[in-house]
Formats: structure tokens, sequence, C-alpha cells
């Protein structure tokens, strides 16, 4: 089903109020049957609707972002299209300096070729893309630092986020945010795509690895935090190759989940568990093991339980 005939019934059950069929029907100018197909597609990816005798009505109100008003904060093109297959895909083949938003992604993409899928509306999920005058060999440690920045930026709005090296964002040992950083280009200028899915309002069902906004803050979500966001990624990517190492590494260890724990790591076919001590300059875990320190670059990370 096409978003724009799913949408509008998304927009009129937004605010979480019940809303009867016929008035739905009445509202968007179609039938009681069209209607009830359209709130059957829409439970099917994920919306949590409830029916009765008195009409529809959401469990929770929805995020919708509004482009026209996040467009007012940040200094470059805002786009909203409300079902892609994944905002970072479409922004790497554009090659342009944009912020592409939508409302659902059906072929959403985490790190490693995971999917990453939200129901509309129970997530933020917007792409930056970025030029930088320098090579690719010199943004190594690049994705850290945005999952640091991400974290700093929670912290302000009163959520305790921690970075779980190399790009989720947890509180209280689940899942709230995640990053997906793609890069193109060659030794003088680089591409940049950053990702972001931040869970708004809990997914459907009982997922007890994962949290959201409003389990840990009460903080409903609005377009200036989206703007707010925006404009702060802009900022450090753009500042990112005038950091000095050492500047990295102390935001770093500030908001770490990892750093004096034990972990495992799965790094290809490598496994290497020991103590988690920081990361070096160019953001690679260090991991303090019986046969010395090892550096990973890339890998799954699992976390004893404290």
């Amino acid at each position: 089903m096409k978003s724009s005939t799913w949408l509008p019934v998304l927009e009129q059950l937004a605010a979480g109020e019940l809303i009867s069929g016929s008035q739905l029907g009445t509202n968007l100018s179609v039938s009681r049957a069209a209607v009830w197909q359209r709130v059957e597609y829409l439970k099917s990816i994920g919306v949590d609707i409830q029916a009765s005798d008195l009409g529809y009505q959401l469990s929770h109100a929805v995020y919708l972002p509004d482009p026209a008003t996040i467009k007012d904060q940040v200094p470059m093109e805002v786009d909203l299209l409300p079902e892609v297959c994944s905002t970072n895909t479409l922004v790497l083949e554009s090659r342009a300096e944009r912020c592409l938003i939508s409302i659902y992604q059906n072929q959403g993409r985490g790190r490693r070729g995971r999917r990453w899928i939200a129901a509309p509306g129970d997530a933020l999920m917007f792409s930056i893309g970025a030029w930088l005058d320098c090579g690719i060999q010199d943004l190594a440690g690049l994705s850290i630092d945005i999952g640091v920045t991400i974290c700093q930026f929670l912290n302000r709005l009163g959520v305790s986020a921690r970075l779980k090296w190399p790009n989720d964002l947890w509180v209280d040992e689940r899942k709230l945010s995640g990053l997906l950083m793609e890069l193109q280009g060659d030794q003088d200028r680089t591409f940049v795509v950053t990702g972001i899915g931040l869970n708004l309002w809990p997914a459907s069902g009982i997922n007890a690895s994962t949290t959201s906004m409003i389990d840990v803050s009460n903080h409903v979500w609005t377009d200036q935090d989206t703007g707010t966001l925006i404009n702060t990624l802009c900022s450090a990517i753009n500042e990112y190759p005038s950091r000095i190492s050492a500047d990295r590494i102390e935001r770093y260890n500030a908001v770490s989940l990892l750093n004096g724990r034990q972990i495992n790591v799965t790094s290809g076919i490598k496994q290497i568990s020991g103590i988690a001590h920081g990361i070096d300059e160019f953001g690679r875990l260090c991991v303090l093991t019986h046969a010395g320190a090892e550096y990973v670059s890339a890998g799954d990370v699992s976390v004893r339980p404290r």
C-alpha cells in the first residue's frame, strides 16, 4: 500500500484520540471499508491501533515530523519521504548535502547488514549527507565521535545514555538508539552519510533488549528536538577533522558503557575476551586480555551483565 494511502489515516490518529470509523471516512473522503483496509495495513507494519465499536485509537500518540518546521532550524535541505527503502541508501546515492527523514523504512539497515525497522511514528529516523575535504583514511574514528555526540545531546535532555562501542546507545543496559555511518571518497574528499534510529516509543510487543525515550525520560519528542539534533550532528561532523585525538578519547571515556567491564568481541572469525579499556586515536577498542592489549577496529561486543 502506498504511503499516500496509509499516511492520512495515521495523521488523523496521531494524537492518540479515539475517532470513529465514520468520522475517519468523512475526514478522508473514503468509505468505512477503505478506512478498515488502511487501518489493517498500518497494523501489519507494526502500528498499535486499537479497534472497537466506538472507533479506532492508537495505544499512544506518535511523532510525525514536520519538515517545514525543521527546515527553519537547520542550514541544509530537509526532505521527508513517508516510506523509503533506507534513508542512508537514498542519501548515499544522491551525493548531496541534505537531511532525509522518513516515517517508515521498509528495508532499514543497521550495522553489518542487519535490518532496522520501526513502526511508523514510534522512532525518529533520518540520514545526513555531508562532504568533508579530507580522505577516508582521516575519518577512522568519526562514527565513534558521532555516537559520543548523540550521547551528549541526550544527556542534556536528562537521559543517561551511554555509548556501547562502536555505535549503539544504551540506557540501563538496553538499546535506545543506533547509528550507521557510510563513507565514499578518496584521499582528498569524502562524502559522509550518518543514519540515526532513535526509539521514541516502546516497540509493539515485549522486547526486553530495547528501550525508548518515553521509557527513560517521559520526554515527548518535538520538531525542535529534531532540528537541534541535526544541527548538533552537522557541527560534530564538520569539526571532526580539526579535533585532536586526546579530546576524542576524553569525550569517549566520559560516556562509554564498556570501560572497565568484561566483554566478548567477535571480529570476523576472531573471538576476543577481556576488559574494555577505552579507544585509541583511530577509534579502535582496546581490550586487555591475558596475552596483553588487543585493538579492534570493527566487531560485535557482548557485555557481561553487572
